[in-house]
């Protein structure tokens, strides 16, 4: 039987990597009823971020800290099934309820972010003028209450209470604990094991307690608050969008009452409307949010006019979605999606420099060893079993994004750019160790 849900994972945790054989463990309901959740493991997750203001070209930086929290091998192999049972229910509902094009995260779709914003660029451009209004929610995993989660899970599956398996997976992710992953690593016992190259899990739960390792509990029940899920774990994902199933509804309706286009990527929520709908549209998406019991980041919140009429000035500002620029002059990939990707880049040939630089002076090494870092940066097409394909990297998933855009102009200017830079920095490690031709 194939298990398209289940993924076997590498990392180290508290317990050892399963197989297939605890898969079929992980189906059978009065073993899930009865199975012990360990804790989570947590760590932040740090992300710089660079905007350049429009008028006056400053560039600031600001850095987004995700709280990420990953469940055991096998907590994580439940959770999977449970999800995958989740999904396709939401999937049944969406197709009833009409909402398989507005809800677009965290589903088998067979689409990319390019294609979703060329869509919304195309729905811009047929029907200009138009205003495109982006949301993003305030703290969303944090914030989903547990009892609109609960009442909704059973809406989903279809019952008035939950079966004792599915309220101990519904506990799990509601009602958890974790442990601080940097807490582990300035521990007397169990840094020394973290620092080490090893397959072994990191510690059991019984081990841990006896070392005195605090298991944090949830930090909105800790404020007294029932709501709250982790980011991290392959539930959490389904989750959320079950969270969200009645506001998708409220938020379709009516956009469609005033012909207005309705798009939700998790806690991104993206309306294009008539100009002189857009303050209504605000304003009754803020008040479905709160009945959500969630909040619109205002600073967040953008506006932009698209196409305006002949007697207007054009607009100057560009939409932003999904890691791309909207304008009415054609798209583009987002300055701080294409600088992280210059970073990533000049990072790792700089890493590569320095290791050839030193094994080169060693007599260890004769140059620098490229063939990772051209796979990884550079437009390349292999041969294999299934013919020849194109490797998929960032300069791929440009040039796919141009052709889906149909207008590759700005695209592929920013990806040859990229690629010149990735080129030129490869021909100088490969001189490395080489004689200077005089």
């Amino acid at each position: 039987m194939s298990l398209d849900w289940f993924k076997p994972r590498g990392y180290r945790h508290f317990d050892l990597p399963v197989d297939d054989k605890f898969s079929a463990r992980a189906m059978d309901p009065a073993f899930v009823a009865r199975h012990p959740f360990s804790p989570l493991l947590h760590y932040t997750k740090s992300e710089k971020r660079y905007k350049k203001d429009a008028k006056s070209g400053v560039r600031t930086i600001t850095t987004k800290d995700r709280q990420i929290k990953y469940a055991s091998h096998r907590d994580a192999c439940i959770l999977a099934y449970y999800a995958h049972q989740l999904n396709q229910a939401l999937e049944k509902l969406y197709l009833a309820s009409g909402l398989s094009e507005n809800v677009i995260a965290y589903r088998s779709l067979g689409k990319g972010n390019y294609d979703f914003s060329a869509e919304v660029l195309a729905y811009a451009k047929a029907n200009a003028p138009v205003t495109i209004l982006a949301f993003d929610v305030t703290g969303f995993f944090d914030n989903l209450d547990h009892g609109l989660l609960k009442k909704r899970l059973k809406t989903v599956l279809g019952v008035t209470s939950l079966a004792d398996d599915w309220h101990r997976v519904f506990r799990s992710f509601t009602a958890f604990h974790f442990v601080d992953l940097e807490e582990l690593k300035a521990h007397a016992i169990f840094a020394p094991r973290l620092a080490a190259r090893s397959r072994d899990r990191i510690a059991g739960v019984e081990e841990l307690k006896a070392a005195g390792v605090f298991f944090h509990p949830n930090p909105e029940i800790a404020k007294g608050k029932k709501r709250g899920i982790p980011q991290g774990t392959p539930i959490s994902a389904a989750a959320s969008n079950l969270y969200m199933i009645d506001f998708d509804a409220a938020a379709k309706a009516h956009c469609d009452r005033i012909g207005a286009l309705y798009r939700r990527y998790s806690d991104d929520i993206m309306v294009v409307c008539d100009p002189a709908q857009a303050v209504a549209v605000e304003a009754e998406v803020m008040r479905l949010i709160a009945s959500e019991l969630l909040e619109i980041n205002p600073a967040k919140t953008e506006r932009t006019d698209f196409g305006a009429a002949a007697h207007l000035p054009r607009s100057s500002r560009a939409a932003q979605y999904l890691g791309f620029t909207l304008h009415e002059d054609g798209p583009a990939i987002r300055e701080s999606s294409l600088s992280r990707q210059w970073r990533k880049m000049r990072r790792a040939m700089k890493r590569i420099r320095k290791v050839a630089t030193a094994k080169i002076a060693a007599g260890v090494s004769d140059g620098a060893h490229t063939k990772r870092l051209r796979r990884r940066f550079s437009h390349l097409k292999v041969r294999d079993d299934q013919g020849i394909r194109t490797i998929r990297n960032f300069s791929s998933y440009g040039r796919r994004s141009a052709a889906v855009f149909g207008s590759d102009e700005k695209i592929t200017g920013q990806v040859k750019r990229f690629e010149r830079a990735a080129q030129k920095e490869l021909a100088e490690l490969k001189a490395l160790g080489k004689p200077k031709v005089p």
